[in-house]
């Protein structure tokens, strides 16, 4: 007579074992993502040169930031940056809506691109509530390329904008008072949201990541 051996199963087991070790590696790439709440998250900082591509040597960057709650510009390396925030430029957008209507009221009509250029040009600097503001910034950086103390140390200067997907609103007003007050060519370069750039100095020779737009001429007719 012959006994047939019994058989053990194990599926069951390894299936739940399985299952529990998924869910505890779940729960700690969780954790791993959201490690600063804690107020433990690490910061990795890098250096990001920011240039126009094919351009002149004497032709210089100009960072502007577009961030979610405001525009950081990097006006030179010899000054720390300055931040506008985004309040402050809707402000300043609607000074400078105000001050196109009542020139094309003065005028009778519509503004040339001339014509507004001109009146811009004539008027930012004595209006008092543009003063200290982006569109300021960016009347001085485009009067110094035009005078004589830029070409005589050979440098030109227009902006770069750092854009990410998150500061749509701070790229509408910064392209806004732009195009509105200023002939600078500007180009553009995309950035994952939530990155903080920090521009090296423009004569350093760094390994580093470099952001080319194409040369000043193509980013804006």
């Amino acid at each position: 007579m012959m006994f047939s051996r019994p058989t053990f199963s194990l599926f069951p087991f390894l299936s739940i074992l399985l299952g529990t070790l998924g869910v505890v590696a779940f729960i700690a790439m969780a954790l791993t993502l959201v490690g600063g709440a804690s107020g433990e998250r690490q910061v990795i900082a890098a250096y990001v040169r920011v240039g126009w591509g094919n351009a002149p040597s004497y032709v210089r960057a100009v960072p502007a930031e577009c961030r979610p709650d405001g525009a950081l510009l990097q006006e030179s390396d010899e000054f720390p940056p300055r931040f506008f925030s985004l309040e402050r430029l809707k402000r300043e957008a609607a000074i400078v809506r105000d001050l196109h209507e009542r020139a094309a009221a003065q005028s009778g009509g519509i503004l040339t691109r001339d014509q507004e250029w001109l009146f811009f040009k004539a008027v930012i600097e004595r209006d008092p509530r543009l003063k200290d503001s982006l569109t300021q910034a960016l009347h001085q950086i485009e009067m110094a390329n035009l005078k004589g103390q830029s070409r005589t140390r050979r440098e030109e200067r227009y902006p770069i904008l750092l854009v990410a997907a998150d500061a749509m609103d701070c790229y509408d007003l910064t392209t806004l008072l732009l195009e509105s007050t200023s002939r600078l060519q500007f180009g553009l370069e995309p950035v994952p949201p939530g990155w903080h750039l920090r521009s090296t100095p423009a004569r350093r020779q760094s390994p580093s990541t470099r952001a080319e737009p194409a040369q000043p001429g193509g980013a804006q007719p």
